[in-house]
């Protein structure tokens, strides 16, 4: 982001201690630096930003991060998490990569409109489509809007939403469903406000059998509770009935086919399966980049 370009204006003294607060507490400048900061402001007039980068204190990306925080639009720098380079939400918010995920985001605030479509689960026919990347970045930026986001691990066969947050799995959503953890236990906070991680838990004997129980669809209902927006990672839909019992249990889906391999005939099955169930499909993605895995 390029300051230089920015007109001159008053210094609001309120707005400047805060944009110092952020950067004071999160350990990249001091009470020393800070009154160099002003100084060098004042003489010249310049933004607090300005000022920080021209006395080498800070760098662009600084000022920057500093000025997302400020505005509640939170993002993390390279090499300051361990959090998988796939959440590019996290990483880059104004990658022209990014403004898709932003794109998919009010295409569904749009269908929702005035409707209550707080739990979205994230359906593909094949294992490798990219759900995992897809939700992940998609409760980012929800969570980026100001939203309570949880990102929910629903695939018990082949989780990886706990790989990509760097959390542990030993406790999660199947922990809660039969009730061997408490909410506070399961969910995981995250550096990015307003999102949480809840993980799938101990993967359970029976997955399909535990999705259809009546304690799942209380909890779920007790989640959409607590939160404004719950995305939800789903198996594969062609390896098991599990992706259709979680639409079953979300307010909506969405569909996702992989560019290049997913056949027309495939997705066509699933939507047609899903309809039938009265699962309310609310839009479908084309996944472009993502790079397949052997998962489930």
């Amino acid at each position: 982001m390029e300051y230089a370009n920015i007109a001159k204006l008053d210094i609001d003294t309120q707005r400047v201690n805060k944009i110092g607060n952020i950067l004071m507490n999160s350990g990249k400048i001091n009470q020393e630096d800070m009154g160099r900061i002003l100084e060098l402001q004042e003489v010249q007039g310049i933004l607090f930003g300005d000022a920080a980068v021209s006395l080498g204190i800070l760098s662009q990306e600084d000022v920057a991060w500093a000025l997302a925080s400020q505005f509640s639009y939170p993002y993390i720098k390279e090499g300051e998490n361990t959090f998988s380079r796939e959440v590019i939400t996290i990483y880059h918010p104004y990658s022209p990569q990014v403004e898709t995920f932003r794109s998919i985001r009010s295409g569904l605030l749009l269908q929702g409109a005035g409707q209550q479509l707080k739990t979205i689960a994230v359906v593909s026919p094949d294992p490798g489509d990219g759900r995992t990347l897809i939700a992940s970045n998609l409760a980012t930026v929800f969570a980026q809007l100001g939203s309570k986001t949880l990102l929910l691990d629903l695939n018990f066969r082949g989780p990886r939403v706990h790989e990509l947050f760097n959390v542990k799995n030993n406790c999660g959503m199947s922990s809660l469903i039969i009730k061997r953890a408490t909410i506070k236990q399961a969910v995981y906070p995250t550096p990015v406000s307003d999102l949480f991680i809840l993980p799938s838990g101990p993967m359970p004997p029976n997955p399909v059998e535990l999705l259809g129980w009546p304690e799942t669809r209380e909890l779920m209902a007790s989640l959409k509770q607590s939160y404004d927006i719950i995305i939800i990672d789903t198996p594969s839909y062609n390896n098991g009935s599990d992706a259709l019992l979680i639409g079953g249990l979300s307010d909506c889906a969405i569909l996702l086919a992989l560019k290049g391999k997913t056949t027309r005939e495939s997705f066509g099955v699933v939507k047609k399966h899903l309809d039938s169930s009265g699962v309310k499909v609310i839009g479908s993605v084309m996944n472009e980049t993502y790079m397949r895995r052997k998962k489930k």
